[in-house]
């Protein structure tokens, strides 16, 4: 009797292990051939839901990710995979609130996201552009109409410019960087600066419209929308698009790596690695193809440059927020001290019997050897030539420096002049 209840014992841990076995085997399943898929039914997956970034608009979203979601689906049937939009504003929220596993979205936005939620890159897009290559890079495009006399980055200072939002990576950041090298301040040297939000698509068509003088954009979005019939490419000027000549689509600044696809710290790490895999997989599958699948993923790479770039932004918006933070009555006294200080200057040379200078009487406009200019034109060329530096001019005519380089700058482009020293003589 006890042999026979032994005898059963052992049959019943056989049944068991052998049970256990085949449910290991069914778990640590990588094969990505359709063939060999596991037989699941769908109310048994467990759902996953990919957070993408809806810069065209969750239409748009649908259309161009849905292949992913089918890819994922197909390959790794213990779980349920879906795309879900989110934007700038969304994204911190969503993650907050458990409503997401992954993460999709521009480098600069993943860089501010992991400030505040821990992250890990599992892998970067590799994009196929519109003449069939891929590649691992993007920037911003800074465009305007045809015939609207704007063709370089200086030509912005005083026009109307549109983005989607400061926060946006190539829909505004890139572009206020590339447009500070060349003494251009965004957010104060231009006469109107609108955040329009998404989808990104309405900007190009603002432009051409002539609602706004200048838009920006992420590279390859103008290129997307020609190609869907959407706009005519030629009607637009790309600025400062010789920024780079190796690039498929038309840019305007450097480039930066392309979107990473990012696990959350509460992801499990077997769906994170079997996600990883499957992605590095997917450029050599017979699968994804089928599904439509055109956007392929490499190993991940550094965004060290996106870090950058955000942090030399963030310090600008607290210089901008630092600015706005100055009382009324704060500035009326520093508006009577400075005018106190003008004036016992004003004082001081009049005693010297420092001549009142030529320009003190010139009109609003005024013209020199047929070249119209204006009465600060008039002003800083009349002390380029006494021989003063900018700083010594800045101080003399109480602006900055920068404001003095804009200025030396238009007078070298109206005489067509390379240096200072030139732009006296064609002027004198």
């Amino acid at each position: 009797m006890i042999r026979l209840f032994l005898l059963s014992c052992l049959a019943w841990l056989s049944c068991l292990g052998a049970l256990y076995a085949q449910d290991q085997r069914a778990v640590m399943h990588t094969d990505l051939r359709p063939d060999m898929r596991l037989d699941m039914r769908p109310d048994m997956r467990i759902a996953v839901r990919i957070g993408v970034l809806a810069y065209r608009g969750s239409e748009n979203l649908q259309q161009n990710w849905t292949s992913l979601q089918d890819y994922l689906n197909a390959v790794l049937p213990e779980w349920s995979f879906q795309i879900v939009p989110m934007t700038l504003g969304s994204a911190s929220k969503q993650i907050e609130t458990g409503q997401l596993e992954f993460v999709i979205t521009n480098p600069g936005h993943f860089v501010e996201l992991s400030r505040t939620h821990r992250m890990s890159v599992l892998a970067s897009r590799s994009q196929k552009k519109s003449d069939g290559t891929y590649s691992g890079e993007f920037g911003s495009a800074i465009i305007a109409r045809k015939g609207r006399d704007i063709n370089g980055l200086q030509d912005i200072a005083g026009k109307s410019v549109m983005a989607i939002d400061q926060n946006a990576f190539g829909g505004f950041q890139l572009a206020w960087r590339e447009c500070n090298g060349v003494n251009v301040d965004l957010f104060t040297d231009t006469s109107k600066l609108s955040f329009v939000g998404f989808p990104m698509d309405h900007i190009v068509s603002a432009v051409l419209a002539g609602d706004v003088d200048v838009g920006i954009v992420r590279s390859g979005l103008v290129e997307a929308m020609a190609q869907e019939g959407q706009i005519n490419p030629d009607a637009l000027v790309f600025l400062n698009s010789n920024v780079t000549y190796t690039h498929p689509d038309r840019v305007s600044t450097p480039l930066y790596p392309e979107w990473p696809f990012a696990a959350l710290m509460t992801t499990a790490s077997e769906l994170k690695d079997r996600v990883t895999v499957a992605l590095l997989s997917a450029r050599h599958s017979p699968i994804a193809p089928g599904l439509g699948m055109t956007d392929m993923w490499s190993a991940p790479i550094s965004y060290h440059a996106a870090i950058e770039v955000t942090d030399a932004f963030q310090a600008r918006l607290h210089e901008l927020d630092a600015g706005k933070r100055i009382t009324v009555p704060a500035l009326i006294w520093i508006a009577l001290v400075i005018a106190l200080f003008s004036g016992g200057i004003i004082l001081w040379r009049r005693t010297i019997s420092s001549p009142v200078r030529p320009f003190d009487a010139t009109p609003a406009t005024d013209k020199v050897d047929g070249v119209h200019l204006t009465r600060r034109e008039h002003q800083i060329l009349d002390l380029v030539a006494q021989g003063l530096s900018t700083k010594e001019i800045a101080i003399d005519l109480g602006i900055s420096p920068k404001t003095v380089e804009f200025h030396r700058a238009n007078l070298l482009r109206k005489f067509g002049a390379r240096t200072s020293s030139q732009l006296v003589a064609l002027a004198t």
